[in-house]
């Protein structure tokens, strides 16, 4: 087991184990401490050529570790959960109190150095409370590590190596013009802070692309870009910043948001993009290629990787809606070629004929001419009208082309989780979960397979209220965003 899996299965059980603690903690009052998001702190030790660093609050007595205990208490399992934590982490010699907490500090980070050397390229770093604590901690690890003292923290890598590499660099994150600048975008309170570097991320595709497949410059570069993931008062938000070069001429047009009908309960779009510098189409073959002795995949599907992604230059919208059996699935497109589009989804159609034994039929939904494959309990209908493309699994998905009648926007539960997330009006949306009606979903599902949703999963799932992300596309090299999961 490599230090980077050591690493990822240790923060999950410091994570958890964490909140157990102050789970623990019953009545005790938040100590008022900051998040750990001020990696400030260790950017005169990591590299300035490091691709990404993550910051992880470590307090238990933090604010955000007190109000994710808070959030977790509105779940009947919350009890359940931490006792499975503590049994788990018991089975591996540790405590929650007695080593865990003590073993680390109030602010830990991870620094991934490079994307060569497998685990040697990672270095954790933090101020344990009690030393010999993280020495026994560290005791108990798969593999051997190697520990340094640098300017008051602890470093931990796989191997002196590592380390070493870290002294060796002359340029630190805090002499770089892209950490700088991540730095001035951070939320100040937030158990999880990442910072990406957007060069060496930049580089590393470089690299692993296969030969003769370069990446266009026409994709952009990116600068930096930094994520949080914060808990609030009414669920948990991440939030997330990215800037660049060369976005603003990929993105185009808006999202089709605005023809999504009423009811939907879930959705994921995103407004058009440059499919030409994009060169999708060329990436994917190129990939194909370099596999070698692959199908012709263009040919067995019926269509061109370009004519699909062309599908989806102008926008699309996916949407599901409540039915009476299974639910509504419609996918909404704009494409630039309307006539075109709908000569791609023949040939596909007529592929998935061949593939089910069914026919291709023609009927008339409302203004539309419609094509149908019915798969007895599933059919696939299709149509084109004023610009824009439908495929849906129900008759009722027609209503986008109509445009009539009310639109998800216009919703309580969309506007109830929009508001509680801040979402500003010029903001794109590119995904919405209503949360409320999951149980009774589930439940319906459940009953095809002839079982009950048990009580203890339905309680758990009603806290749930609704889930969206987001972004400000308004610049696109300077772009925001974030998601954001409402917890009643």
């Amino acid at each position: 087991m490599t230090i980077v899996q050591n690493v990822r299965r240790a923060l999950l059980l410091v994570a958890a184990g964490l909140l157990a603690a102050a789970a623990g903690c019953g009545g005790k009052q938040s100590s008022g401490t900051q998040s750990g998001s001020g990696a400030g702190e260790v950017a005169g030790i990591v590299p300035a050529s490091a691709p990404l660093l993550l910051a992880f609050e470590t307090d238990p007595e933090s604010e955000q570790w007190q109000q994710a205990e808070e959030l977790l208490s509105r779940f009947p399992g919350k009890q359940r959960l931490l006792d499975e934590v503590r049994k788990g982490l018991a089975e591996e010699g540790v405590d929650v109190e007695n080593d865990l907490v003590p073993a680390l500090g109030d602010d830990t980070y991870l620094a991934v150095t490079n994307f060569e050397g497998g685990g040697d390229n990672v270095v954790f770093l933090t101020q344990p409370r009690d030393k010999e604590k993280f020495a026994e901690l560290l005791r108990k690890s798969d593999e051997p590590t190697v520990t340094r003292e640098v300017d008051g923290w602890t470093l931990v890598a796989e191997s002196a190596a590592a380390l070493d590499r870290l002294d060796a660099s002359d340029e630190k994150l805090e002499d770089a013009d892209w950490f700088q600048a991540a730095l001035d975008r951070v939320e100040d309170d937030a158990l999880l802070t990442l910072y990406a570097n957007g060069a060496a991320i930049h580089d590393a595709l470089r690299e692993e692309q296969p030969a003769g497949c370069e990446l266009s410059e026409d994709f952009g570069r990116l600068d930096y870009a930094v994520v949080t993931i914060a808990a609030e008062d009414n669920g948990v938000r991440a939030w997330g910043a990215a800037s660049g070069e060369g976005a603003a001429e990929l993105v185009k047009g808006e999202s089709l948001l605005s023809f999504v009908p009423t009811g939907a309960f879930a959705y994921l779009g995103s407004p058009g993009f440059d499919t030409e510098r994009f060169g999708l189409a060329d990436q994917i073959r190129c990939a194909l290629d370099a596999e070698g002795n692959l199908p012709d995949v263009e040919r067995e599907l019926g269509a061109s990787f370009d004519d699909l992604i062309d599908l989806f230059a102008g926008g699309y919208a996916l949407y599901a809606r409540s039915a009476a059996l299974i639910p509504e699935v419609t996918l909404l497109l704009a494409p630039e070629d309307e006539a075109r589009a709908v000569e791609t989804l023949d040939g596909l159609a007529e592929k998935a004929a061949a593939l089910g034994g069914v026919e291709v039929e023609r009927e008339r939904i409302g203004d539309t001419e419609a094509k149908e494959l019915n798969f007895g309990p599933v059919a696939i209908l299709y149509g084109a009208g004023d610009g824009r493309v439908v495929v849906t699994s129900a008759r009722a998905g027609f209503d986008a082309l109509a445009g009539e009648g009310g639109n998800l926007e216009d919703d309580e539960g969309f506007r109830s989780v929009r508001d509680a997330a801040g979402v500003e009006d010029d903001d794109e949306v590119f995904a919405y979960f209503d949360l409320r009606g999951l149980p009774e979903l589930i439940d319906r599902f459940a009953g095809f397979a002839e079982q009950d949703l048990p009580q203890e999963v339905e309680a758990n799932l009603k806290p749930l209220s609704g889930f969206i992300a987001w972004g400000d596309l308004s610049d696109p090299n300077d772009a925001e965003g974030g998601a954001f999961l409402e917890i009643r």
